[in-house]
């Protein structure tokens, strides 16, 4: 991590995404890290428990998709992109279920698919990503989210 890449780090991310969530409060969002090589954000079980006690798949679905938004939104800003990230399309698998602490990672995308994206920013002022956030319980992959997001750089 450069230093100017540093300075969006969690504090940053945190920031942006209680600022422009409302729902990230009520669920308890907290990014624990963010860098070029990944973000990882997480919830408390008890804000998101459903009423068999295990994490409601709408809430997994929420973290994960706000880690996914919280990596191309990081990206856009730590490379002085004045642009916006939504989800486009994603799907997700709910493998086993989550008894415990909601915490969900995404690692950067291949170098070629940066770039790709970054190239399409740069010539079009839009650009797409996919994304793949995995949610890991008890050392178990729980739930898998894939994800294309979308940016436009602002006018």
């Amino acid at each position: 991590m450069t230093k100017h890449t540093a300075k969006f780090g969690c504090d940053y991310l945190q920031k942006r995404i209680a600022g422009e969530f409302m729902l990230a409060k009520h669920i308890g969002i907290v990014v624990e890290s963010a860098d070029d090589s990944a973000v990882v954000l997480r919830a408390p079980l008890a804000l998101n428990a459903n009423y068999k006690g295990t994490a409601f798949g709408g809430s997994l679905y929420s973290v994960a998709v706000l880690t996914g938004w919280a990596w191309v939104t990081r990206y856009l800003a730590a490379r002085g992109f004045a642009a916006d990230a939504v989800i486009q399309e994603s799907s997700v698998r709910f493998l086993v279920p989550v008894q415990g602490e909601l915490r969900a990672s995404v690692a950067a995308p291949s170098a070629a698919q940066i770039e790709k994206f970054r190239k399409m920013l740069q010539r079009a002022g839009r650009g797409r990503i996919r994304l793949r956030v995995e949610i890991i319980y008890n050392q178990t992959l729980a739930a898998l989210f894939e994800g294309v997001f979308a940016a436009a750089l602002r006018q």
